[in-house]
């Protein structure tokens, strides 16, 4: 899970730098129409997918991170609370 998201961060990047290339290239040359040709949607098509997927995959991960969590908490919780019970109280002797 972790190689997909790596992998889809950098795609992500990487189509983000091309649409801020391709918008500063439209900016200054709209006749080009850089934004509306064929293969500009394509490339919007796939960045929007890889970023869908980034983040569902990110939530997935950080839910599987916070379960783990939570057990690893409860786990020490209950050996805390197993080792206070097995030790003894300690006895003073009021002379």
């Amino acid at each position: 899970m972790r190689k997909l998201r790596t992998f889809l961060s950098h795609v992500s990047v990487i189509f983000a730098g091309v649409f801020i290339t391709l918008a500063i290239l439209h900016r200054y040359n709209p006749n080009m129409g850089f934004l509306t040709s064929g293969i500009s949607t394509v490339y919007i098509i796939l960045f929007c997918l890889t970023v869908a997927v980034l983040a569902i995959t990110t939530i997935a991960d950080n839910r599987h991170y916070a379960r783990h969590m939570r057990q690893r908490a409860e786990e020490a919780a209950r050996w805390k609370k197993i080792n206070a019970a097995s030790q003894r109280p300690v006895r003073r002797d009021d002379n």
